[in-house]
């Protein structure tokens, strides 16, 4: 009667969690045709260039939700001694803001183009926003509380959804395009005023480890999410710096290709991400079969319809945008790729691997900018960096981080726990 008890709970996160995630994956597929529908070919070609940056620099900071979430989870199971978290995040995010302001002035007029003054404030003020949501993100579900959880995350991408419609009616252009992108992560803001979330205490919750050992943890993290995320979301910004501006320029179809062949896959993943952290921290390795398992079987059926369906879809958003079946079967395959990178590194940083998860991002992101550099076509270049590169670091994650960390304060298994 327990087993079944706990079975059903599983089940429960489960369900919440993917429905949230189905929610912010449907709703990051609206705002991109609808941009795409919006915008002129160049127009939508500049606008995905600051999407990649912005979701870039949020593929950094998601690391604070990572680590916060082992953090906050095991932090039961240890003496007390752990330290405040929110102090470390602020600590981190001043560092980040001033890092990312500081380097924009060298990097944002090549990267974002000539609107780049705007373009960078935008930046700014989503990534500061963002830090928040991964902090309050990451403590409810290192708390277990899945509902909250699940209800930050719908509730961003709904209302990144609803701030771009409305700037599309109001006549906005790339320019206000961004700003509304940008400000719905400040989206949790109206989360918490919700009774029925159990978020007071969030700024006293505690970790598992001293001060110190938080902020490197933190760090570590936010490196190989970062890493990760110039695989991910960030990948127009490495083809923009790999590619001759005249070939860039009709870039758009490819660059919307691979958006809209991994939003299905990995923007669920994504979300189920910190659920598998809290598993694998309880359960060892072998809670990842199931999760990767479906990866594999979504994959090869997403990828064989992918051939027959990518082509006159993309040309329902946009009769300009024209890219091959055979490489949008591709795409989907380099997205389960990514999505079972994902898969280990979560699971490493969960064993408290937090150097194997690091490396194995770094060399999948090398790896993938060497291809990118070859003379080959351009959609060959995107298909051959975005196989490779991840396989690279799978190799690493597997080889190095799929043993517990053998120490006294492991976390043990709670009861309820996921």
């Amino acid at each position: 009667m327990a087993t079944d008890e706990a079975s059903g709970r599983r089940a429960g996160v489960a369900h919440v969690v993917l429905a949230a995630a189905a929610v912010s994956g449907i709703a990051g597929y609206v705002v991109l045709v609808l941009v795409a529908r919006y915008l002129t070919p160049a127009a939508n070609a500049e606008f995905l260039v600051f999407w990649g940056a912005l979701f870039g620099v949020f593929g950094v900071l998601i690391g604070i939700a990572t680590e916060t979430t082992r953090s906050v989870h095991a932090a039961p199971h240890t003496s007390g001694t752990g330290a405040r978290v929110l102090p470390q995040v602020v600590l981190l995010a001043a560092c980040a803001g001033v890092v990312l302001g500081v380097s924009g002035l060298a990097w944002a007029p090549e990267v974002l183009g000539p609107q780049w003054p705007q373009l960078l404030a935008a930046l700014l003020v989503g990534a500061m926003l963002f830090v928040s949501h991964c902090f309050v993100a990451g403590t409810a579900a290192g708390r277990g509380d899945w509902s909250t959880y699940a209800l930050l995350v719908g509730t961003e991408s709904v209302s990144r959804l609803a701030l771009v419609v409305a700037a599309t009616l109001a006549g906005a252009l790339v320019g206000g395009l961004t700003w509304a992108v940008s400000l719905a992560c400040g989206s949790w803001l109206l989360v918490s005023l919700l009774p029925a979330t159990r978020l007071r205490g969030t700024a006293a919750v505690r970790g598992d480890v001293p001060g110190a050992g938080l902020r490197r943890r933190l760090v570590a993290a936010c490196a190989a999410s970062g890493a990760s995320a110039l695989l991910l979301v960030g990948f127009p910004v490495l083809l923009r710096l790999t590619t001759p501006d005249d070939v860039f320029a009709g870039a758009a179809p490819v660059i919307l290709a691979v958006s809209l062949s991994r939003a299905p896959l990995l923007i669920p993943l994504n979300a189920y991400q910190n659920v598998l952290v809290t598993r694998v921290a309880s359960h060892g390795v072998g809670a990842m079969r199931t999760p990767t398992a479906l990866l594999a079987g979504a994959t090869v059926l997403g990828a064989a319809a992918a051939v027959v369906l990518g082509p006159p879809l993309l040309r329902v958003i946009n009769a300009e945008y024209v890219v091959a079946g055979p490489v949008f079967g591709w795409l989907v395959l380099a997205a389960g790729l990514v999505g079972l990178l994902t898969l280990t590194g979560a699971a490493s940083i969960a064993l408290d691997h937090h150097a194997v998860y690091v490396v194995g991002y770094v060399v999948a992101t090398s790896v993938a900018t060497l291809l990118l550099l070859l003379p080959l076509a351009l959609e060959t270049r995107v298909v051959v960096a975005l196989l490779l590169g991840p396989l690279a670091g799978i190799g690493i994650h597997l080889a190095f981080g799929a043993h517990r960390v053998p120490a006294a304060s492991q976390p043990r298994i709670r009861e309820g726990s996921p």
